[in-house]
């Protein structure tokens, strides 16, 4: 009847590069899934270029299903779950070793004083000065990673926090040069803060844009994993040393071999970034228009409200990361646990959130982001008074079973969601930027010095813990409302990321 016969129905795309036109009219593009630029956002429908004319052949037996990504196979995929789990684990090994350090013996190394409160007050705040370079950080290596790639970005950050962990071994003790030590443990703790200022929010960056759609989650939990393998590792390394060496020859020598162990960790976490590729989002929008000459600025001028939120969401993972990691061990010192204790529950602690934060990642993509967010702030939370129950028993194993339980529970969930909320509420031009920053400047607010704050609550209170148990509901209940004013983003496009209030 001069009529075409009907093609039989796919039930799976042919490849971009093999599709062709059947009519002369334009037809809306499929999603591709077989090249190296990202998925074409569901709102755009370009016409088919050129290449389906050209190569316009016989009809053939369809290939195989591509894998569901942002142009990547299973290999590649694989590749980069790897690289952001061990990078980060080597990274946040040092910047970990250090806080564990200051609440154990920087106090006495560093800052001998009559009374042994001061040392130690003295000691945690050199932990949060670091804290205040890392939004300095956050802007620079920022401003690298959405103008130059995030790959650069990810190198420059574990040469800068690898290399000052390094020389922190070096340094003489505060009896051998005076008041020169303290000030060289500062400045290498200021460089060290910088890069670990654009560590986290960069991995989680480089990972969720490499996600297949609806495993966004998943992935983006893979920076918070190797977080605390970092956190294990670090304890595993101190853990060594503390069994093997008297308490005097830690204070002395003992603690400086965990430090010098970074320099190996160096060279690992090189081999391993340097074999990375640039994302495929980046690649697609820098080849669309050219990176902005001031990322941050337009992150500012036109994302501020997504910024605002991203440190209301962060408060409580960020706190309670530094008090259980922190300030936990001085309290446990005070209350007659030895550092072995306190070591062994923490790394005890971060297996538990490896398996946790995953698991948190995975109900996101199902659920949501708001809802796992809400209930990793509902339950630390519910633990603050318990945790302190535990530790105030006086027994060892329920000491860190409570730190277990802290960090698995609250923490675990709430980092396992916040490397996928940071990089969906931004657009791909100034990602980095704007998860870092925000990030960073919460961490300066609620997370840097809630070491500090809580030893000196407890202070005020004659060594209680109580005020501290309210400090920990409050911080709990700013991430709570923030959760609760966000967008929801886990169904959204990467390219067309929401920002404001909640909408559902």
């Amino acid at each position: 009847m001069g009529t075409r016969p009907r093609r039989s129905r796919r039930t799976h795309p042919r490849p971009a590069h093999r599709r062709r036109l059947t009519t002369d009219r334009p037809r809306p593009a499929r999603r591709r899934t077989g090249s190296s630029c990202c998925a074409l956002p569901r709102s755009h429908h370009p016409p088919e270029t050129s290449m389906s004319h050209t190569l316009s052949t016989p009809a053939s037996p369809p290939p195989p299903a591509p894998p569901a990504g942002p142009g990547t196979d299973r290999r590649t995929l694989t590749r980069v779950c790897t690289a952001v789990l061990l990078g980060s684990a080597l990274e946040w090994y040092d910047y970990f070793l250090y806080g564990a350090a200051a609440a154990l013996v920087f106090g006495q190394v560093f800052f001998p004083s009559a009374s042994e409160s001061t040392s130690l007050l003295l000691s945690l705040a050199t932990f949060g000065v670091g804290f205040v370079a890392r939004p300095i950080g956050a802007m620079v290596f920022g401003h690298i990673g959405d103008k130059h790639g995030r790959r650069p970005a990810l190198i420059a950050t574990l040469m800068l926090m690898g290399l000052s962990t390094t020389a922190m071994a070096l340094i003489p003790s505060h009896a051998m040069i005076g008041m020169a030590a303290p000030l060289l443990l500062v400045v290498l703790r200021l460089l060290q803060g910088m890069g670990s200022g654009a560590e986290y929010s960069g991995a989680s960056v480089y990972a969720v844009e490499y996600a297949p759609p609806g495993r966004r989650g998943l992935f983006g939990s893979f920076s918070a994993a190797g977080v605390y393998l970092g956190l294990v590792l670090s304890s595993a390394a101190l853990l060594l040393t503390t069994s093997l060496t008297t308490d005097a020859q830690f204070a002395s020598w003992g603690w400086r071999l965990p430090f010098l162990a970074s320099l190996l960790l160096i060279f690992l976490g090189l081999w391993i970034r340097l074999r990375l590729e640039e994302t495929p989002a980046f690649e697609e929008v820098t080849e669309d228009a050219p990176p902005a000459k001031a990322p941050l600025l337009t992150l500012v001028r036109t994302q501020w409200r997504s910024m605002v939120l991203v440190m209301g969401l962060v408060a409580a993972p960020l706190s309670f990361s530094h008090l259980y990691q922190v300030f936990a061990l001085s309290y446990m010192a005070e209350h007659g646990y030895d550092r072995v204790t306190g070591t062994a529950g923490l790394l005890v602690a971060g297996l538990v959130v490896m398996i946790t934060a995953p698991l948190a990642g995975i109900a996101s993509d199902r659920f949501g982001r708001r809802p796992v967010l809400m209930a990793g702030a509902l339950y630390a939370a519910a633990f603050a008074f318990p945790f302190f129950a535990l530790v105030d028993s006086g027994r060892p194993l329920l000491a860190m079973l409570a730190l277990a339980l802290a960090q698995g529970g609250s923490v675990g969930i709430m980092f396992g969601v916040q490397g996928v909320v940071l990089s969906e509420l931004f657009t791909t031009a100034s990602r980095y930027s704007g998860a870092a920053v925000s990030r960073e400047f919460a961490a300066i607010i609620f997370g840097g010095f809630a070491p500090l704050i809580a030893v000196s609550l407890a202070a005020s209170a004659n060594g209680a813990s109580w005020p501290v148990g309210i400090y920990v509901v409050v911080l709990a209940g700013i991430t709570l409302v923030a959760a609760f004013l966000a967008p929801e983003t886990y169904r959204s496009s990467l390219s067309e990321p929401v920002s404001g209030p909640a909408v559902d």
